[in-house]
């Protein structure tokens, strides 16, 4: 089942897509797909999508 959630993920200088999805990875075992949704000074907003069995 696909499942969808919203996480805050910490900021950090330069990040990229590859520090996203590493951080998604820490939280959800299977992220399908997501989406930065806010940005604030000290976090990300991300819209996550993930595999649940």
């Amino acid at each position: 089942m696909i499942v969808s959630d919203v996480v805050k993920i910490k900021k950090i200088q330069n990040f990229d897509n590859l520090y996203i999805e590493k951080e998604l990875c820490k939280i959800y075992k299977n992220p399908v797909r997501w989406a930065i949704v806010d940005i604030d000074n000290e976090y990300l907003t991300i819209s996550v999508s993930y595999i649940i069995s």
